[in-house]
């Protein structure tokens, strides 16, 4: 699957333009949740919906590129828990517990949410336990791990040689379902209960531009995946319930070609100008930045600067709401996710492998 030379070159190497493009991703989110239902989001706010799709495509790099520094499926599946859960879990509860206060203030009792839906948002498939999400962007979640398990089941039957043709028949498969199919209540009743379907293009390009970058071997065929991706991605749009409920198709065009634009200069080495000591910093906070900004911003901080404060919307944001979510997500960064991340790993692997 990866040459020994491509992997030796790109096992140790960090890719700070990846950690600046997520730091620019999670603001664009953040910022859109800010601005949400405002006239604000006019002023290009509304655009940072499509953060998320920044994020996948960077998923699909990096996931792919992980598979390349493990020895067995073993390996990937305790990477992937031990990445993700701990940072996750006390996101969750972080924002349960706001629920619950602010259920009480608000005199709605206990009742607002309860500690079955905590449990099951902590799984991360409440999906398909049909548990609403706790909070707004935890809906990404099920489409991530449902990518993780589809790339592990290929690598562990060995079929990722087939990658470029099983993601481009799955991405040109789903467009034709949705363009021709779509009020077929079968065919919709897929797509909504497998929801990485409406995005498979963008995770698929991806791990096609990890291989531009770590090789250039078949340069022509895999940026020619990508443009199928593009082009598979855009006329996805009318089945995307998130974006396609805040902006228009032409504006979603217009930022899938700016993502594939910046990826292509990252994988030929042409993006160092957006590394900074900003970005970096948010890069790496940015998950944990992702998943508690909403609720404690929208609900809280917010409504009661502006609307009982009556502060300035864009002081309250910038000056007040962004520093504190800024500040909570460094600190589950550095004490949570960094050490109980290395932490779970080291102790799952002595009990598993």
């Amino acid at each position: 699957m990866f040459r020994k030379s491509e992997t030796n070159a790109i096992k140790s190497k960090r890719f700070h333009e990846l950690d600046a493009l997520r730091g620019i991703a999670a603001l664009m989110v953040v910022f859109f949740h800010f601005t949400i239902g405002r006239a604000e989001a006019k002023l290009g706010f509304k655009l940072g919906t499509t953060g998320v799709d920044l994020f996948f495509i960077i998923s699909g790099f990096v996931i792919f590129m992980s598979l390349s520094k493990v020895k067995s499926s073993l390996d990937f599946v305790i990477n992937r828990v031990s990445r993700l859960y701990p940072t996750y879990w006390v996101s969750v509860t972080f924002t349960f517990i706001l629920i619950l206060i602010t259920s009480i203030y608000n005199n709605e009792g206990l009742f607002k949410t309860n500690i079955f839906n905590y449990i099951g948002n902590m799984t991360m498939f409440q999906f398909y336990l049909r548990i609403p999400n706790l909070d707004g962007p935890y809906w990404t979640m099920i489409i991530e791990m449902i990518f993780y398990i589809g790339i592990l089941l290929l690598f562990q039957f060995k079929l990722l040689k087939y990658l470029n043709i099983i993601g481009i028949t799955l991405s040109l498969l789903v467009v034709i379902l949705v363009l021709f199919f779509y009020n077929n209540s079968i065919i919709k009743n897929i797509i909504t209960i497998i929801p990485l379907l409406k995005y498979i293009p963008l995770f698929f390009a991806g791990t096609v531009f990890y291989k531009i970058y770590s090789s250039k071997y078949k340069l022509f065929e895999n940026y020619l995946m990508l443009l199928l991706c593009l082009v598979c991605q855009i006329l996805l749009f009318n089945c995307l319930g998130k974006s396609h409920d805040f902006i228009n198709h032409k504006e979603y065009a217009i930022m899938m070609i700016l993502y594939f634009g910046l990826f292509t200069l990252f994988v030929n080495h042409k993006l160092t100008f957006i590394v900074s000591n900003v970005s970096l910093f948010l890069g790496k906070i940015s998950f944990a930045l992702y998943l508690i900004h909403q609720y404690i911003s929208i609900h809280i901080i917010l409504p009661y600067f502006t609307k009982v404060l009556l502060v300035n919307f864009w002081i309250a944001s910038i000056f007040i709401t962004l520093p504190i979510v800024i500040i909570i997500a460094a600190l589950i960064t550095y004490y949570i996710e960094v050490p109980f991340s290395k932490k779970m790993k080291k102790f799952l692997k002595s009990k598993l492998v």
